[in-house]
């Protein structure tokens, strides 16, 4: 290991230095495009396990072409949200066109198990309160809360409500053309903490973001933390005759889940180099990522509705709809 300080542009330039590739995974999103830029100079690849943001991928677009001149790949928007959602909807959709596609996600944690530094926390709400709240629908860009939706994730919990969250993978579906309504959406941390932690830190931090990270932590540990799960769900309609398809994508340990879609995309980068920049999602081979993803015990489960009354589940057993 060689200990560096991020802030210092020489130390990790010097560390990137004779890199095949190299991976960006700290708390704030605007380390980002500085490790991309660092990457670029040295001739290294790079993938990045940020939260999607568009000021990101303005500089990180400015980078195309000198990443193709120089033969370097710029990968960010990596792990489980950003990075899975729009793979799954690829995936789903080369064997079957699409007319629209929802992905939810929950992620679970025992928050009052977890050791993390009051920056990390500070940093996470200040990111959060900056979420796009973007969607297509029905042909049409719209932003809001108004436009949440409710999944039933499968745990036993029934439907719960999920926000919109933009990503810029979804962003790249949409303008395809291909389906007329596209989104990501996430849960959140129960009532008390969405509603009344949250946007207290949020304001508290414009006076103290010490205290505000404190509060915030203070606020998840004692009223968010609950048995680790890690889920994601795609809802779409086939184009041929609107009937549902289902994607059931979950783990136990939500930094598993995190971890090894960055892992497959790695190993892509290496083994297949395609320069330029891109979003880990329109990256990789979703193929080879689910195929992967189920050898490292990441549980994949499909339904594919061949009427309103019956569907066929992981593509080769017909079962009655309960």
């Amino acid at each position: 290991p060689l200990p560096l300080d991020i802030r210092s542009r020489k130390d990790v330039e010097y560390a990137m230095l004779g890199a095949d590739l190299v991976v960006g995974a700290t708390s704030q999103w605007a380390d980002g495009p500085e490790l991309a830029e660092l990457a670029l100079r040295c001739d290294t690849s790079y993938l990045g396990l940020y939260l999607s943001q568009p000021d990101k991928w303005t500089r990180l677009r400015q980078l195309q072409g000198d990443c193709v001149d120089r033969g370097v790949m710029i990968v960010d928007d990596g792990g489980a949200h950003p990075g899975l959602p729009a793979a799954l909807i690829r995936w789903v959709a080369a064997e079957t066109p699409l007319c629209s596609a929802w992905v939810g996600a929950k992620f679970a944690l025992k928050w009052d198990e977890l050791n993390v530094a009051r920056e990390t926390v500070s940093d996470f709400v200040t990111e959060i309160k900056a979420m796009d709240l973007s969607l297509l629908q029905d042909g049409e860009w719209v932003r809001g809360y108004r436009y949440a939706r409710a999944f039933d994730f499968g745990n036993g919990k029934g439907p719960q409500t999920c926000v919109p969250m933009g990503l810029e993978e979804i962003r790249e579906l949409g303008h395809m053309g291909s389906m007329s309504s596209i989104g990501f959406f996430i849960a959140g941390f129960g009532p008390l903490v969405d509603y009344g932690f949250f946007p207290l830190s949020a304001g508290l931090a414009t006076i103290s973001p010490r205290r505000a990270a404190d509060f915030m932590w203070w606020g998840l540990k004692r009223f968010a933390s609950a048995s680790e799960e890690a889920v994601l769900l795609l809802e779409a309609e086939r184009a041929s005759d609107g009937l549902p398809i289902r994607v059931r994508v979950s783990h136990a340990d939500p930094y598993v889940l995190t971890a090894a879609p960055a892992v497959v995309t790695i190993h892509q980068m290496l083994e297949n180099p395609r320069p330029g920049v891109w979003t880990q999602a329109m990256f990789v081979d979703p193929s080879d990522l689910i195929d992967k993803l189920q050898r490292m015990g990441i549980s994949v489960k499909q339904q594919t509705y061949l009427s309103n009354s019956l569907f066929i589940s992981d593509k080769h057993r017909v079962e009655d709809q309960l």
